[in-house]
């Protein structure tokens, strides 16, 4: 009887996989291709054992994405987990195959992610005149194998890799019949010189250069010669001093400019929509901010956000609506009062750390005048990291200055973070308790939440820091709420640990532009 159950389920699961053996080749062949197109490289090439149709319909595949995790090893070793790390030598020799018996035609997204060298210029030259052939749409070329991050290091500084010689993409790659097909293009750690006659990539974007190599000339000829440019970043690039062009960018819509520690300027005769920017203060200039909605700037050097904000670059922006800044404070700054206000801003979050020697003459107090530059904000992120002689207020500290409140008719989200319980820090609270009439939640945790990707920070050394915060806001603030809008967030010191953030960069911002290169 078992043994008749067990024949009978046997072949029942031989027959359905029969069956979806059948079903599968019985489709035909554009179909398959189809299918075959969404699934990895690798995965795409193991259907060929499946049978003799199958075969070779991989090698139509029209997504060819190079990484560790598409070229790994299939066999698993303990001592290193489920897969032992690829050498630069098995990696190439695993492209060079795939790549060999692909057909060549239809490839529209192709990327080599893997750490690589001028060592290997002779096989990154024949993917490059894959790329070519097939008259790819989106190629990108990553040979540092990894993410903005690892060129990171604090202070702005930059690290290089030693000893190596980064790969020369050819020149001819950006010649009119070999780029005209080319949408988006994104560049990591390669040498790029542009040829003498180039006259630009016709259908070009979306273009990403970090840790590249590229002269200030070449930056300019691909401004003035891509047309149709629409999002543009230049990060990490260290010989790159000024991104300046008065030629009229009618397209241009994003622009990301990420720790250029040699840049000096950017000008650009353009109406954006999205800037992010990070660095040390330099001039920016924009022929029109008009279109301007979305700003994200960090500056790795001492500014004052409020003074940015009223007299600085986001001041000429009427439209704006969504603000963040990352501003480093060591010094009070008087802002001058003046008619302009964001009518337009809903979304603000600062990042603001307040550091220096001897006595504080910082007034968190001041970010009050927030309510009154930006009538119609509803949300409003204050992020702050004091990195003075630490003081919880009590009441032999003086009364708390309590100012008139401002009538604020939209603000309904607040959350202010890294609250010590200093003095300035209870009276800005209790400010917007007052002056917000339609506030339906106010967030107040001690916990440091700024992103502290450019600086080092030792959560451990901040624990009584986090208690004093918590019971200075439960006395002071919850106290003064009579509308149980006020939240104060209670953070659990026994286990802290400090888990470092991932590194900033435009994903979200890199995705929407990338859309625009498939319509």
């Amino acid at each position: 009887m078992v043994r008749n159950s067990e024949q009978h389920l046997h072949g029942a699961v031989a027959k359905r996989r029969k069956v979806a053996r059948n079903s599968l080749c019985n489709l035909p062949m554009d179909i398959l291709s189809t299918i075959l197109s969404l699934l990895p490289i690798n995965d795409a090439v193991r259907t060929s054992v499946l049978s003799r149709k199958l075969k070779h319909v991989w090698r139509s595949h029209t997504n060819l994405n190079f990484d560790t995790g598409t070229m790994r090893k299939g066999y698993f070793r303990p001592s290193k987990g489920y897969y032992s790390g690829l050498k630069d030598n098995e990696f190439v020799t695993r492209v060079d195959t795939v790549v060999q018996q692909h057909n060549g035609t239809g490839v529209e997204h192709m990327k080599i992610r893997f750490r690589l060298h001028s060592k290997h210029a002779d096989h990154i030259d024949s993917w490059v005149s894959v790329a070519i052939a097939s008259k790819t749409k989106e190629f990108v070329i990553n040979l540092s194998g990894g993410s903005r991050g690892i060129f990171f290091l604090r202070g702005g500084r930059i690290r290089r890799m030693v000893g190596e010689e980064p790969y020369s993409f050819p020149s001819q790659f950006f010649s009119p019949n070999n780029c005209s097909h080319l949408r988006c293009l994104e560049l990591w750690s390669v040498s790029l010189q542009l040829p003498s006659d180039f006259k630009g990539c016709l259908n070009l974007k979306s273009l990403t250069l970090v840790d590249v190599s590229i002269t200030d000339e070449d930056v300019q000829c691909i401004l003035s010669t891509c047309n149709l440019l629409e999002f543009l970043e230049i990060s990490y690039c260290s010989m790159v001093t000024s991104i300046r062009m008065l030629h009229p960018l009618d397209r241009l819509m994003h622009l990301v400019v990420d720790i250029c520690r040699k840049l000096q300027e950017i000008e650009l005769n353009c109406s954006l929509t999205t800037f992010q920017y990070s660095g040390r203060t330099v001039p920016l200039k924009f022929a029109s901010t008009s279109r301007l909605t979305n700003i994200n700037v960090v500056f790795l050097t001492d500014q004052s956000a409020l003074s940015y904000m009223v007299t600085g670059f986001p001041s000429t922006s009427p439209r704006l609506e969504t603000l963040t800044l990352y501003c480093y404070e060591h010094e009070r700054t008087l802002v001058p009062e003046g008619p302009f206000k964001f009518t337009c801003l809903r979304d603000l979050r600062l990042d603001l750390v307040f550091a220096g020697k001897g006595t504080r003459n910082v007034d968190v107090l001041d970010y009050a005048y927030l309510l009154e530059i930006a009538p119609f904000m509803e949300k409003m992120e204050l992020r702050m990291w004091i990195r003075w002689h630490h003081q919880p207020y009590c009441k032999e500290d003086g009364e708390l200055r309590i100012g008139l409140p401002h009538q604020h008719a939209h603000l309904k989200y607040v959350r202010i973070s890294g609250f010590f319980g200093h003095k300035d820090q209870v009276e800005l609270a209790l400010h917007i308790l007052g002056s917000c009439m339609v506030l339906e939640k106010m967030v107040i945790t001690p916990k440091l939440e700024i992103s502290t990707s450019h600086f080092q920070l030792s959560v451990s050394e901040y624990k009584q820091h986090y208690v004093d915060g918590h019971r200075v806001a439960t006395e002071f603030v919850c106290k003064a709420d009579h509308r149980n809008v006020v939240n104060v967030v209670k953070v659990r010191t026994e286990k802290l640990r400090f888990i470092p953030p991932g590194p900033r960069d435009g994903e979200d911002l890199k995705r929407r532009a990338v859309a625009l290169t498939t319509t």
